[in-house]
């Protein structure tokens, strides 16, 4: 299962945007390397690019994966920049996330990968499976066994969840009810540029 293990806070300093989950990652204002005396101007075709590894970073894909995703997301009826962003939240990994169970995607992502969590009831450790509406999101009886499961209890109640998923914080399951939209992703991407760029 490949995955980016590369530094992660020059990647959101390069794009200028938190793509882990860490404030502290934009502390410095400005990318990293020596700082230039004036900044070059980006031409469209760099701020599509940009755009596009923001996104892909942010949700842990590497290229080709991501660019199977969008294609998938271009055959689908509708717009296709939304398509790509509802399909990304509907990943597990990405739900687990959402629904507060990790801080980041990165650590949903391990959570789902050493079989953590359930879905309906049956451990599913791949984390780019897709969440579909009704299906009950919670913990493996390992999982529930865990000193983080005890943990997350208390530290859960705080956490603010997304209109499209409803969770039961007593018994940490949850489910999906409805599919996210515009609006329940990031408000720093930008659909319509990663489709500008795969469009060329």
């Amino acid at each position: 299962m490949a995955r980016y293990t590369g530094p992660k806070w020059r990647k959101s300093r390069r794009y200028g945007a938190d793509l882990w989950g860490n404030p502290k990652s934009m502390r410095r204002a400005y990318p990293p390397g020596p700082r230039p005396i004036r900044r070059r101007k980006i031409s469209d075709r760099g701020q599509q690019l940009i755009e596009k590894q923001k996104v892909r970073f942010a949700y842990g894909l590497m290229e080709k994966q991501f660019r199977r995703l969008y294609e998938h997301a271009s055959r689908r009826s509708g717009v296709t920049g939304d398509n790509l962003m509802q399909m990304l939240e509907e990943r597990l990994d990405n739900v687990v996330f959402r629904m507060g169970f990790a801080e980041t995607r990165p650590q949903a992502r391990q959570l789902v990968s050493h079989g953590h969590i359930s879905v309906n009831g049956a451990k599913l450790d791949v984390p780019s499976a897709r969440v579909r509406i009704g299906q009950e999101i919670g913990f493996t009886e390992r999982g529930a066994r865990s000193e983080y499961h005890s943990i997350l209890k208390e530290q859960i109640q705080a956490r603010d969840i997304p209109g499209w998923l409803d969770l039961d914080r007593d018994s940490l399951k949850g489910r999906m009810i409805s599919q996210p939209g515009m609006g329940d992703w990031d408000s720093h991407f930008v659909p319509s540029a990663v489709v500008e760029y795969y469009s060329r």
